[in-house]
């Protein structure tokens, strides 16, 4: 029996401890104006807007482009192939626009200038613009895949900085309960 009340104080212990290191960090991190849940949720979303925006600088800009076939010479087949054409480069930039809207960035302005610049090489039948808006994309792609793997390091350490201080905190804390400062020597005896 006193086996047995021994293992249920040692379990209560651990419980305490546990919880109390936990409303410990949730307190450290909302002083210091940091959202853990929304951290981890930043994370994910990083992680696969960057394996979105990887797949299409491996490869998928080509494949995209090499779908539409070769570029037609008559102007009624060209016209609709820059349709096409600009509809890629479209989809492409939604990319950069998502990481922009991830780290709050995003700017109306600036992509509509970008859809007005396409509609014009689109109506003229510009395929040569088009490629370059494709190039522009590229590095637009490569620039925000650098940014979220910064940002994606940057939140990571903090949160592996706070689970090595949850466990601090708890082992600490676990010691500080055993000397008997909450539960007394003999209420388990």
């Amino acid at each position: 029996m006193v086996l047995l009340k021994r293992e249920l104080f040692v379990l209560v212990r651990i419980m305490a401890s546990c919880l109390t290191a936990a409303v410990l960090i949730f307190f450290i991190s909302s002083l210091s104006g940091e959202d853990l849940f929304r951290s981890s949720d930043d994370i994910n979303k990083t992680e696969l807007l960057m394996s979105e925006i990887d797949f299409e600088l491996d490869g998928g800009i080509q494949k995209r482009v090499a779908q539409l076939g070769e570029v037609p010479e008559k102007n009624p087949f060209r016209k609709f192939y820059c349709v096409e054409l600009a509809k890629e480069v479209h989809d492409l930039s939604h990319l950069t626009e998502k990481q922009r809207m991830l780290f709050d960035t995003y700017n109306v302005r600036s992509f509509e200038v970008q859809l007005k610049r396409m509609m014009d090489y689109t109506e003229g039948s510009d395929v040569k613009s088009l490629m370059d808006e494709i190039e522009i994309v590229k590095r637009e792609l490569k620039n925000s895949s650098n940014l979220l793997d910064k940002k994606r390091n940057k939140l990571t350490r903090q949160r592996n900085a706070y689970i090595v201080l949850f466990l601090i905190f708890w082992v600490v804390l676990y010691l500080y309960y055993s000397r008997g400062i909450i539960f007394k020597k003999g209420d388990h005896d």
